[in-house]
This record gives structure tokens, sequence and C-alpha cells, in this order.
């Protein structure tokens, strides 16, 4: 059975500006629904330090809890390798308090020389803290599928850095079935989920922010999905990144119940 990630995103800072996003309680709220896998983000963990937080006090409640952290999003890599160096020195600093198994990671730049380089630094910087490099394709951005994320991680050649498959974004890029079955099984670091209605618009960053659903309750084929993805002896994490505005209200704990038990549903 893949273990499930509840990933803080829906309440990030980057989202909610100067509103709390209040990582205690989301630690709190992940664990008391099933949780044993936390990922904080960047946005919310600087907003904790900015206003007197301390890493340390996290990890404390991670394991107070009976939680570890295993991912961080998100550091951008891009051409500018001194704006991708001084980031991932930001994050493997807050790696070595907090001891996530991987950082996410995105690609902003077109994939040459520059931008290779930085993420074999960025990789390289993080691992020794102990964190992979884990990279999640956006369809709006240069790295933008599957195939487009395996050439970027053979050319950059960075030891222990994989990929990230979230669901969202394979159902919205040009992805195909083929594509996931033929992803190699050591490529791939873990797994993103979550579900999405019919459009209404076609702002896609605005869809992806806003408007995802619980799985099950949109229009992804996630049975499938899964099928695939278990066919090929995946049995590892599963963060779940519940993007939604309708939600980002709710309660947390029954916020955190209803990712929970509409998720583990497909993996158990």
């Amino acid at each position: 059975m893949a273990e499930l990630c509840f990933n803080s995103f829906n309440r990030s800072a980057f989202i909610l500006g100067d509103e709390d996003s209040d990582l205690p309680g989301q630690i709190a709220a992940a664990a008391a629904a099933g949780f044993r896998l936390f990922g904080p983000d960047l946005y919310s963990l600087r907003q904790y330090r900015e206003r007197g937080g301390r890493l340390e006090e996290l990890a404390e409640a991670l394991a107070a809890h009976g939680m570890r952290c295993f991912e961080m999003p998100a550091l951008d890599i891009s051409s500018d390798l001194a704006a991708t160096l001084e980031a991932a020195e930001e994050m493997a600093a807050m790696a070595a308090v907090l001891r996530p198994d991987y950082v996410q990671c995105n690609v902003s730049s077109e994939p040459g020389e520059d931008t290779l380089e930085a993420f074999r630094r960025a990789a390289d910087r993080l691992r020794e803290e102990g964190a992979g490099l884990a990279l999640e394709y956006l369809p709006w951005l240069p790295v933008s599928n599957i195939r487009t994320t395996l050439e970027l991680l053979e050319r950059g050649g960075a030891e222990g850095a994989g990929a990230i498959v979230d669901s969202w974004h394979f159902f919205n890029s040009d992805d195909d079935w083929s594509d996931l079955e033929a992803l190699p099984l050591e490529r791939l670091a873990y797994v993103q989920f979550d579900d999405h209605p019919q459009w209404v618009g076609d702002d896609i960053v605005h869809e992806t922010l806003q408007r995802r659903v619980l799985p099950g309750e949109g229009v992804f084929e996630l049975e499938r999905f899964c099928r695939v993805l278990r066919g090929k002896g995946f049995d590892g994490a599963v963060s779940c990144e519940i993007l939604s505005e309708e939600m980002r209200s709710m309660d947390l704990g029954e916020f955190a119940r209803r990712v929970y038990r509409s998720s583990v549903r497909f993996w158990s």
C-alpha cells in the first residue's frame, strides 16, 4: 500500500498572502486524519519563520504526532545560476532541520546548458542534507510532460533526482497513457494526487490553484492512473495536493479527513 502525504499547499502563504497558513494546525489535523507523512511548502515555512517560529519546533511537532517530513515544495530551477543556488541554499538549510526525503522543484527556463548546470548543482547541495531533488513538470512551463522530464533527468545526470507525476498535470498535459506506462519505475520519485471537474474557463493556472476537487469527485480516470502505476510496481509515497478555493476556508480537521478518506481508497 502506498503511504499518503498531506501536502500543505492548499493553505500556502503563496496563495493566502498575509493570512496565517498555520503549519502546526495542519500537522495536527493531518495526523488526526491518518496521514503519517507531511509536505510543508517553502512559502509557508518562510512565513512561519518570519513570524517568530523555529523549524525545530515544526520538526518536534511532526515527531510528537508520529509523522515525518516527506517533501518540501518548491524550488525554482532556472538558467539564472546564482538565483537558483541561493534558493537551493535556503531550502538546504530547511532540509537540514526537517529532513525531507525530497525537495520538489519546477524548471522555469528552457533546459539549456545553464539550466542543466543549475539543476545539477542544486541537486548536489540538497543531497548533502539527505534530500533528493524531485522534478514536477507543469504543462505551461518548458518541462511540460513526462517525456521532457525524463529528457532533463537524463541530460542533467544528477544523482538521486527523480520525477514527480501529478495526476492533475498528467491529465492536463499532452501526456497519454503510453507515456505513463513507459515511465521507468526507478525514475519515479513519487506521485501527487488530486482530481478536477470540467473546466469553466481557459486560465490553466487558476484552474490548477483554485478548482481541484477530492479524488473521485472529478473527471480524471484515477482508477486507471493508479492501476498503471501499481502495475509497474509503484508502492511509494502519494502526496495529496487538493488545491481548492472552495475548501480553503474549511475547518482543517474536516479538510484533512476528507482528503485522506477520498484518497486512501485508491491506494489501499
